[in-house]
């Protein structure tokens, strides 16, 4: 892990530059093949899964809560935007929310979605149960008046009162809400090639998506996409070497400022994760960039200050194949 290459700093050119010097140092080219499995394992970690911290019981209860059609007002749900054959995700510029409501942002995966620093865009929520207890009065999620409205629904449900009941002695509070929604999603893990590759197996890893991993570590990109997600656990403005708008056609999108209040913030998003990424277009906060190609392009020149040549994007796409994993067999209505 790299955590300080990620800061923002008031002068964005001069981090980009120093942050792709830093890590080109710290990551030369590997001599060998046991190298840069070395070299990855460094940055990347070990390729095992963190261990869920709630029970298969609390996730299975989670897992019927995640799409019940009968708790939100309009019939929205979780999985209204988090769809198996979208990876995780819902395939839209940005969500699709109760009523027709359309989201600001681009929704993100929760296959593997531990661990990270906060959740959303721009971290205004601070864990998974966070964003499932204030999702339940969010405009765009259940769109309840209040928590106690969403509450009372579900207890008037007979299957799911018990269900609450039967884990947790307080039975439907907002609390265990957001255990058993966690408890689902922690549950919803997958293993990759480059897992394996990661756990010791050199050969879980062909020879293009090898290059295609030291392409992605040289070129810079590990600098912020690292740990098991490839991501997830820094924030980062959007354009340290260029405004993004420029290759995006979007509008300003100021980002965790939003949130923070602090100028320092502005464009400043959370560094999304990378598990999937082939599965979960289109890409960025906005959506606005609908092949994986382009998206990788952009990052290149207004993070990097670089313009990759056909080869080495295509070489990155390559590796981030490797990161992606089948969809697990949960992520689907019980």
């Amino acid at each position: 892990m790299i955590p300080t290459i990620c800061r923002v700093a008031a002068t964005p050119f001069t981090v980009g530059l120093m942050a792709f010097a830093a890590l080109s140092a710290m990551l030369s080219a590997p001599a060998s093949a046991d190298a840069l499995q070395q070299q990855a394992q460094a940055v990347f970690g070990s390729g095992e899964a963190p261990k869920p911290h709630f029970s298969k019981a609390e996730a299975a209860l989670g897992r019927v809560l995640f799409f019940d059609t009968r708790i939100g007002r309009d019939g929205t749900n979780c999985g209204t935007c988090h769809e198996q054959s979208k990876g995780g995700a819902d395939g839209r510029k940005t969500a699709l929310g109760a009523f027709g409501r359309q989201g600001k942002r681009n929704t993100p995966t929760i296959v593997d979605i531990v661990p990270q620093i906060s959740m959303h865009w721009t971290g205004d929520r601070e864990s998974l149960a966070d964003q499932a207890i204030r999702a339940l009065t969010a405009p765009p999620a259940y769109a309840h008046a209040s928590t106690d409205e969403a509450l009372a629904v579900i207890k008037a449900l007979s299957d799911l009162n018990e269900g609450f009941n039967a884990l947790y002695d307080d039975g439907v509070t907002a609390a265990n809400w957001g255990k058993a929604l966690s408890a689902y999603q922690e549950h919803l893990v997958t293993t990759s090639a480059f897992d394996r590759y990661l756990q010791g197996d050199a050969q879980a890893l062909n020879a293009a998506q090898k290059e295609g991993l030291k392409t992605f570590i040289n070129t810079g990109c590990a600098g912020c996409h690292n740990g098991r997600l490839l991501g997830g656990t820094s924030y980062q403005k959007f354009g340290i070497v260029a405004d993004y708008t420029q290759y995006t056609g979007s509008q300003e999108d100021i980002g965790r400022m939003a949130f923070t209040g602090k100028e320092s913030d502005r464009r400043v998003f959370k560094v999304p994760p990378l598990r999937h990424v082939v599965q979960t277009a289109p890409y960025f906060h906005d959506g606005s960039v609908a092949e994986l190609k382009d998206a990788i392009d952009i990052m290149a020149k207004v993070q990097l200050g670089r313009t990759l040549s056909d080869d080495d994007n295509q070489a990155i796409q390559t590796f981030l194949q490797a990161v992606t994993a089948p969809m697990p067999a949960e992520l689907q209505r019980p």
